[in-house]
């Protein structure tokens, strides 16, 4: 699969994984998938070839290096976004074993998995201070219908594939972050390699009878 394709297809994944994905009409897809991306590609080209790290300095945004799993109930996370303007809070916290867990399945070096994680909670922050989030700018789905009542949510994910966006750009990736986490899952045993080709292919045929 050439690298481009690849790319959407994980842009796709994180699409697909969306609360009310099962709610968006299939000629909608592209639509979210493209201006998702399109929101990062942006974003990144404002802040193109800037260190990351002076972007934190610049905006006053603390980094915490935690030495605990970041395991919350049963989900672990690898960085966290805290903001509030009320009670002066800009700070990203980032689980130290979570992210060498990472390091040692891809080549990266740990300075770079860091980088990657602060870019993402980065662009969460320029949403958060701007009031103005990727989904909240984008048409809302359909998810409640009774009767003559309809509710409307948006599409969360569509924030999250921007993030990762900006964060590949910004970043220099070749890949979208993603991709490393799928490495992480096949060296971890969690997947099979022919179990995560077979995802990329399905997906793929997927994303070629909607464009």
């Amino acid at each position: 699969m050439e690298r481009d394709e690849l790319n959407r297809v994980l842009a796709w994944l994180d699409l697909q994984n969306d609360a009310v994905f099962n709610k968006i009409p299939p000629e909608k897809y592209s639509y979210y998938l493209d201006n998702a991306l399109k929101a990062g590609e942006d974003a990144a080209e404002k802040f193109a070839g800037q260190s990351i790290r002076e972007l934190y300095q610049q905006n006053h945004i603390d980094i915490k290096l935690d030495k605990s799993d970041g395991l919350f109930f049963t989900v672990q996370f690898r960085a966290q976004f805290e903001f509030s303007e009320k009670k002066n809070i800009r700070r990203v916290t980032l689980y130290q074993p979570s992210l060498e867990s990472l390091q040692s399945c891809c080549r990266l070096s740990l300075e770079k998995i860091i980088d990657i994680h602060l870019a993402h909670e980065f662009f969460h922050f320029l949403e958060y201070s701007r009031k103005k989030p990727v989904s909240e700018t984008l048409e809302k789905v359909c998810n409640v219908a009774l009767g003559p009542f309809r509710g409307y949510s948006t599409v969360a994910a569509t924030s999250e594939i921007a993030a990762h966006r900006f964060c590949q750009l910004l970043n220099g990736l070749e890949y979208y972050p993603t991709y490393y986490d799928f490495l992480w899952l096949v060296k971890s045993g969690k997947q099979t390699e022919h179990e995560l080709n077979d995802l990329f292919n399905r997906s793929r045929q997927i994303i070629e009878l909607i464009h």
